[in-house]
């Protein structure tokens, strides 16, 4: 498959490996080798959980104290791949042996144009690892 085969979707996303084992094969030929496009991304987002605490001698109302903050499941929906590494890492996280192969990475947002435009923003992810696979209807 052509490498241009990526430019036609509006996110890459590029894995790093965790330097823990069983993702070893997502490095090969660079710390960004493994690449792969996807049409939609969700749960690119923070939340943050607010605690209210009502303070005697503050009668401007309730404050609002900042408290844990988590993050969605990351959903990446219609991508494609040139890496066979990504299946091997899929199947890894599948087989259930140990260490769970967790990677870092990065998914990069283009613009209508694809992959051939500049970059419109970039998200960071730590410790992820495969939940779900579905494929395409036939």
């Amino acid at each position: 498959m052509s490498e241009s085969l990526l430019t036609r979707f509006n996110f890459m996303v590029e894995v790093d490996v965790s330097g823990y084992g069983g993702d070893e094969g997502l490095a090969q030929g660079g710390p960004h080798a493994a690449r792969s496009a996807f049409s939609e991304v969700t749960g690119l987002e923070l939340n943050i959980e607010m605690t209210a605490l009502r303070e005697g001698g503050y009668n401007k109302g309730v404050r609002q104290l900042p408290g844990k903050v988590t993050s969605p499941v990351l959903v990446l929906k219609r991508g494609v791949t040139l890496d066979d590494a990504f299946w091997a890492w899929i199947r890894r996280c599948t087989d259930g042996t140990f260490p769970l192969p967790y990677v870092s990475g990065a998914i990069t947002a283009f613009g209508p144009e694809g992959e051939a435009g500049e970059p419109r923003a970039t998200w960071s992810f730590v410790n992820g690892l495969v939940t779900t696979v579905e494929s395409s209807e036939l």
